[in-house]
């Protein structure tokens, strides 16, 4: 779950949302993700899951998740290959 509440399915279904053509959406995440990627009082664990969405935001398919706690490095990693499905 995120700082503010967002369980990680949904912050992903967002996310997937932007990058699949809502520009609106996509710009105001990548807003959100850096601030909470460049926080020094977030969670070192929130910081890296800020940095990999804002990597996916910008077109990266293939970030490191080893900052991640290891079920959600697994769930994006799911997620990631969905993903990379729908751009082929």
């Amino acid at each position: 779950m995120t700082d503010d509440g967002i369980p990680l399915g949904q912050l992903l279904a967002l996310t997937e949302r932007a990058v699949n053509g809502d520009r609106r959406l996509l710009v105001q995440l990548f807003r959100e993700l850096q601030k909470l990627a460049t926080n020094p009082a977030a969670p070192s664990e929130e910081q890296a899951l800020a940095e990999v969405l804002g990597r996916v935001l910008i077109g990266e398919r293939s970030p490191d998740l080893s900052g991640l706690h290891p079920e959600a490095a697994q769930e994006l990693g799911i997620w990631l290959e969905r993903l990379d499905e729908q751009d082929s």
